[in-house]
């Protein structure tokens, strides 16, 4: 099976003054596969546009793996 996307443990935190930390997103893990079309719900400031800024490399996750066609977003330019 080619998965196109896969996050493995994805996690992002934010620093908040005064009430410590904050999760957007909590060790979130799923493939998609090729070709397969794929549809983010949920709540306001439940971590969609977190999530979606990550898969496209515009924000890190603070741990965690996401590859694209196999290759770790972290290894590329």
């Amino acid at each position: 099976m080619d998965h196109s996307l896969t996050f493995s443990g994805v996690s992002k935190v934010y620093e908040t003054f005064g009430s410590g930390s904050k999760y957007a997103l909590q060790k979130v893990s799923f493939e998609v596969e090729k070709g397969r079309k794929v549809a983010v719900i949920g709540r306001s400031g439940s971590g969609k546009s977190t999530l979606l800024h990550i898969a496209a490399g515009i924000d890190v996750p603070s741990s965690g793996r996401v590859c694209i066609h196999g290759r770790d977003l972290n290894d590329l330019s």
